[in-house]
């Protein structure tokens, strides 16, 4: 789940904490190219662009996340999802000192597709590889990182910890922990028996 579902929650709120400061990275980083300040409302679409980024991302994962279910497989699926987190926060990380607004909007897509990947992809793997007796508490947990993500991203954004003026790039790039955390740790989880079973007719690897 923390590289999962806890992902869709916790970039939903990292967001909220530095918008000020970015919408203000944006007036000055015009600034410097053109020479003229950004009127009110065009820096009102170019943030809602970089908001809206997100949703159009999750939309582009949830309908790759079928295809790569059963071509790749639950588990390698879920791994290769966290490339689109490093690549964001690679981007959010250093949009600063290339002085490009641009970068942040492009991490916010990238950081939603892994969010559809994974909305859709973990709840399916955890219900296929669960005993039969825990399946229903498992299949919760989506819900319950989701939430925890929530929550953390929320502190993590204090002005106090990285959402300040200074540290919100490092906020943007701090969901690359959570995907270097599943990116240790799933490797050493079996396989989704049913994809085993019935898309790859692996019958004793499933067994």
């Amino acid at each position: 789940g923390i590289g999962g579902t806890f992902q869709y929650g916790y970039n939903i709120s990292i967001i909220n904490a530095p918008a000020s400061y970015i919408q203000m990275f944006m007036n000055t980083t015009w600034l410097e190219r053109m020479g003229v300040p950004l009127e009110s409302n065009v820096l009102l679409l170019l943030w809602s662009f970089t908001v809206s980024a997100y949703p159009l991302g999750g939309l582009t994962g949830a309908v790759v996340a079928g295809p790569m279910a059963i071509m790749l497989g639950r588990k390698m699926s879920l791994l290769l999802n966290n490339v689109f987190v490093i690549i964001a926060a690679t981007l959010s990380g250093f949009s600063r000192m290339a002085k490009s607004f641009e970068m942040i909007m492009l991490s916010r897509f990238f950081t939603g597709v892994n969010a559809g990947v994974s909305m859709n992809i973990q709840p399916m793997y955890l219900a296929e590889s669960a005993p039969k007796k825990l399946r229903g508490a498992v299949a919760l947990t989506s819900a319950s990182f989701t939430a925890l993500g929530l929550v953390l991203g929320q502190v993590v954004g204090l002005r106090e910890l990285l959402g300040g003026e200074e540290s919100w790039p490092f906020l943007l790039a701090s969901n690359v922990v959570p995907a270097l955390i599943q990116l240790t740790a799933l490797p050493w989880f079996p396989e989704s028996p049913r994809y085993l079973l019935i898309d790859r007719g692996d019958k004793e690897s499933c067994i």
